[in-house]
């Protein structure tokens, strides 16, 4: 047990080195990346997380040509759909304004709130990325039915400790036993033209590596931690080559 978490502990330090390899790559500022058509991209942090730390990634959205938003979480913790609730009514003045596509980026826990506004928006959805998401596995399991058991699709502890925020912040929250609008969303199929790219890595120690494979869809797998695939500098190439894909 401590060898595991002294693995994890070191998989995961290496987090600020990938944020400082990322700033000395030209990839970062855009150097022979495809650009993009202005179209609104909404960045989406993991568990526990805001939008503070996903910065650098919408920092490079912006400068190669898109529209990049917070989700305006203040800590992705809790009930799904109060928090895909939240982060729809921070946006809806945005996407009133233009009529475009949107495109979402969701990082672990981020992953599967995107996927429901995915659902909800469905032709308008151009294209969906999951970043060491468990989102492929947690819809599987919504749909069949299946019991959510903590550790099926993660790191047993940070399942636990995710079960736990959520007892303590909506304590009425039962997903998806709830039969939510939320689960509703994530039962629902996608837009068959909303295009899917899963980015996991071999080496993460949080989430299970098939729990992130999309079934339709592109999966590339790279190298490095789980906290650090918002600013892995290998990711940046796959994330500019599918956004520009019409």
């Amino acid at each position: 047990m401590a060898a595991r978490q002294n693995d994890v502990l070191r998989i995961e330090a290496q987090a600020l080195a990938e944020l400082a390899g990322l700033h000395a790559d030209p990839v970062f500022y855009g150097r022979g990346m495809p650009r993009g058509d202005g179209r609104v991209v909404v960045v989406v942090p993991g568990l526990f997380g805001n939008d503070m730390y996903l910065q650098p990634l919408r920092g490079w959205l912006r400068r190669m040509g898109y529209a990049a938003t917070r989700s305006s979480l203040t800590l992705n913790a809790g009930c799904p759909n109060r928090l895909r609730g939240d982060i729809e009514r921070s946006l809806q003045r945005q996407w009133e304004r233009t009529s475009g596509p949107i495109a979402l980026i969701g990082h672990s826990r981020g992953g599967m709130l995107c996927w429901a506004l995915a659902s909800r928006l469905q032709e308008r959805a151009s294209h969906l990325v999951l970043l060491g998401s468990p989102a492929p596995a947690v819809v599987a399991m919504i749909r069949q039915r299946v019991t959510l058991a903590p550790g099926a699709i993660s790191r047993s502890s940070v399942a636990a400790a995710g079960a736990r925020a959520t007892r303590m912040l909506d304590p009425d929250c039962n997903v998806p036993a709830c039969e939510c609008e939320y689960v509703e969303d994530i039962c629902r199929p996608l837009h068959p033209s909303t295009r899917v790219l899963s980015i996991s890595s071999r080496d993460d120690p949080i989430v299970h590596a098939d729990a992130s494979r999309v079934p339709s869809g592109g999966n590339v797998e790279v190298g490095g931690s789980h906290g650090g695939l918002a600013h892995n500098r290998a990711v940046y190439p796959h994330l500019a080559r599918f956004l520009a894909t019409r």
